[in-house]
């Protein structure tokens, strides 16, 4: 009998260590964008949306965690969310943000910003940049890593 409940607990630790990889490699994937280019542990910081320069000073980025979720600031509200797997590489799913107020002009942009990222249907990447594009191929944002 106790080999049996040996037996049985082996195979239940098995399965754990089973799901825990199959979990990790598919945080892995979501980490990767068109490219190889890692999304992960990146400041990415919004430069233009729908063509229209942001200034540097703007405060408006997203960065990625392995986990698969967003995680970003509009300007004035944080931005929280997750990457979806596509067909083509990946997208950004559902999103949400704070409700703080701010003027005008910034919640604009913001508005603007928060539009082109539920709009984006692949994300494409390459050196220090990084895409958002629609269906079609057009570019909703760009973004720079930050680094340094």
């Amino acid at each position: 009998m106790k080999a049996i409940a040996g037996f049985a607990l082996f195979l239940l630790f098995l399965a754990g260590f089973a799901f825990v990889m199959m979990m990790g490699r598919e945080s892995a994937d979501r980490s990767m964008a068109a490219g190889g280019v890692n999304l992960t542990g990146v400041h990415w910081r919004l430069v233009s949306v729908n063509g229209e320069i942001i200034a540097d000073d703007s405060g408006m980025f997203i960065s990625f965690d392995v986990d698969g979720s967003i995680k970003g600031s509009g300007g004035c509200n944080r931005i929280f969310g997750s990457l979806e797997k596509t067909q083509t590489g990946l997208a950004i799913g559902q999103l949400g943000a704070t409700r703080m107020a701010c003027p005008e002009p910034i919640m604009n942009r913001e508005f603007e910003f928060l539009a082109a990222l539920q709009e984006t249907s692949e994300i494409s990447t390459g050196s220090d940049r990084m895409h958002l594009l629609d269906n079609r191929n057009n570019v909703l944002a760009e973004f720079i890593d930050d680094a340094g």
